[in-house]
Formats: C-alpha cells, structure tokens, sequence
C-alpha cells in the first residue's frame, strides 16, 4: 500500500489530541455528501423533465422535416414521395400545409397557425393521449371540422356544442381590384381540444389540408413534409439522403433544428443549477481546508519525525493532500449512494408528488444519466483536491520551515 495512503488513512479514523478536529472532519464529509446528493438528484430531475417533454411532444414533433429553401409553399414532385416509400428507415410521412391566419369566434380575434394534415395522420400518430376533450376528427361528410389547441378553445370561449363556426381569414394575394375580396374566408367547426406544449396550446388549430389550401389560396402546394423514422433509425444518414434527394430547393432539418430555442433553454438551464450547486459545493469545501489546517497542527511534532525519516517537504505535502481527498472521495462516496438510491425509488414509486395542480403526471420525473454523475463526481474530487493542496503545501512549508525545492 502507498505510505501516504497508509498514513493517511489512519489519521483519517484515529482519534486526535483535540475533537474538534473529528467533528470539523465529519462535518466536511457529510457538506460533500449532501452536495452530491443534491446534484444528482436536481440533474436525475432536470433530465425526467426533458424525457417527459419529448416523449409528450414526439407525436406532434416529427424527426425529420422537408421544407422549401425559400418561400412559404412550394409544389413537391410525385417522384420525391416515390424515392421516399423507397427508404426503408423511414415509418411514415405526411405532407402539411402550415401557416398564420386569423381566427375570428364570436366578436374575439385571435392570430392563430392553421396546420393542415392529412385524413392518415390520425391512424399513424397517437393523437388521443392529447386529447382532452371531444375527438380527433377533420371532416364530416362535406364539411370540415378542427381541433383546436386548448390554450385557444380558453382564450376566445370556444365550445364544442356551440352553433357559432370559427371564421379564419387569410391575405388574398391573387386580389388585383377592389372589386374582389381582399381577404380568403374559411368556415370550419370544432370536432375537440387537444393539450400538448404550452406554445402550441395557445396557438395551434388543426384541420383538413384541402381546408388549408383553400384558405391559403395555393392549389395543390404543401408547406413542408414531415417524417417519422422507424426506432434505432440512423437520423442523420436519413437526413443526408433526403437533402441529396430533393435539392439545394429544400432544407432538411432535424427535431433539435427545428426547437433551437426549446432544448436550448433545457441545457442552459440545467448548466445554471449545476452551477449554483456547484458554488455552495465548493464554500462547503471550506471545512476540508479547516479540518486540513487542524490536522497539519495537531500533527505538528509527526511532520520532524516524517524528516527525520527521510520524506521530503512533497511527501508530506502528499500525505495530507491524501487525507483531504480521502475526507472528500468519502463524502462523494456516501452522497452517491444516496442520490442514486433516492433517484431509483422515485422512479419506481414516484413517492415525491408534485402537489394540487393539474398536471400530466403525479410525481416528479427522474432519469439517470451516467454521465452526468460521472461529471458530478469527478468535479467534487476536484474540488477536494484543490481545497486540499494549497493549504498543505502553505502549512507544511511553514511549519518545517524550508521551502519546497
């Protein structure tokens, strides 16, 4: 065994001239395993919450999506959908026409986006466990029928068994004289509410898209085509092959692309915590040098003895900057225990309940990410280390009184 292990380990448990010293020591252990815990567990929390958002959203949030370099609409070739029912990877896909128009109910307006899809998008995405109230359904015989983000239903009082239609006006862009209408006019029913983000909630309508084209005015145009890939799908190999299919004319963009902003607020704000937790980690980390400090003194007669035996100013430097890190590999070593442990028994009985509230889940989400406790872990032993070094190297140097060569 290394000689400052060794030593270390036993002025670690070994009882000292003063007590005050094992209590500081276990103080600064149980600092450390109290920030640990409290990493791993916000994180594990931060990183349920992320999970949960893309698992609610991955119905609406398609994997790849195909949209015009340029313009709002765009005719796609027939040939472009032949090569793409050609690749394997790909589940599915759906021609939509999305874009802004005014919702008129009532005497309320209201700017919404009207997403037009598909009769097939219901059978091939689970649209129901977004439904709050009434039914998926875009038409009825020769009408057409919508399903209204909640946030708007809320917002302009829109009830499912009201006589009173949604009116939807949009530019008409073909209007050459004051003689024709300066606005398109569209009429459609509700068929139900559906909840998912709040920002689609709060603006989103879905409808027919021969109901959208005829609003938008584009014959028989689409506004992009999103696609589904199959599980274990190479996404970017995908996405390189369908750029290579349609052209400089489009852009293929991915889910992450496509919600910058989203998952870029998840990572900054994850950062945030981690750095906050991270700077009470480290003004805990001031027992360590106290319990240190302590230790060197009530050991002061040891270090002449160290001398006398042959260790060098580095090796004793050495020994005590190894009690440090041992004080602080114990408290991380208990702290990890612990928030691993309370994070596998949230996940598994979800026992901390987010309260009164109407949310979509009991219990706070949790997932562990090894990676993250690996980082977790490694800047705790960092911190100890560092906490450790400089007020040996200072201590000991002053009181055997020479400098380190």
């Amino acid at each position: 065994m290394n000689l400052s292990l060794f030593i270390a380990r036993r002025y670690l448990f070994s009882r000292k001239k003063q007590n005050a010293i094992n209590i500081i020591s276990g103080i600064s252990m149980v600092g450390v395993a109290i920030g640990t815990t409290a990493l791993i567990v916000i994180l594990s929390v931060f990183n349920g919450i992320d999970l949960l958002l893309q698992q609610n959203t991955d119905n609406l949030t398609p994997d790849l999506v195909i949209s015009p370099a340029k313009g709002k609409f765009v005719d796609f070739d027939t040939l472009y959908y032949t090569e793409i029912n050609r690749m394997n990877e790909i589940a599915y896909y759906h021609p939509v026409v999305e874009e802004n128009a005014l919702l008129k109910y009532g005497d309320n307006l209201k700017p919404v986006t009207l997403k037009g899809i598909g009769q097939e998008y219901e059978k091939h995405v689970d649209f129901n466990r977004n439904m709050i109230e009434g039914e998926f359904r875009l038409k009825s015989g020769d009408s057409f029928l919508g399903v209204i983000g909640y946030g708007v239903a809320h917002e302009l009082g829109i009830g499912l068994k009201f006589l009173t239609p949604l009116k939807f006006y949009y530019p008409n862009k073909k209007s050459t004289s004051s003689l024709q209408a300066a606005l398109n006019t569209e009429y459609l029913f509700p068929s139900g509410f559906f909840s998912s983000q709040q920002e689609l909630d709060s603006k989103m309508v879905l409808t027919d898209i021969d109901f959208a084209r005829r609003l938008f005015g584009i014959g028989n145009q689409i506004s992009k085509v999103e696609v589904k890939l199959k599980t274990g799908a190479d996404t970017e190999n995908v996405k390189k092959n369908l750029q290579s299919l349609v052209g400089q004319n489009f852009k293929v963009e991915d889910k992450y692309e496509l919600n910058r902003s989203f998952y870029a607020m998840m990572k900054s704000e994850k950062l945030a915590v981690f750095m906050v937790l991270l700077f009470i980690l480290l003004i805990a980390s001031f027992n360590i040098i106290g319990s240190i400090s302590m230790l060197i003194l009530d050991k002061k007669e040891d270090l002449g003895v160290f001398k006398a035996l042959g260790m060098n100013i580095r090796r004793i430097v050495t020994l005590f900057k190894t009690e440090g890190i041992l004080i602080t590999a114990s408290g991380a070593f208990v702290g990890l225990l612990i928030g691993v442990t309370v994070c596998l028994l949230q996940e598994k009985y979800g026992f901390i309940k987010l309260g009164d509230g109407s949310y979509i889940i009991e219990a706070y989400p949790v997932k562990l990410v090894w990676k993250d406790i690996v980082v977790i872990i490694g800047t705790v032993l960092l911190i100890g280390y560092m906490a450790s070094y400089f007020p040996v190297k200072y201590l000991v140097n002053k009181l055997v009184g020479q400098k380190e060569s």
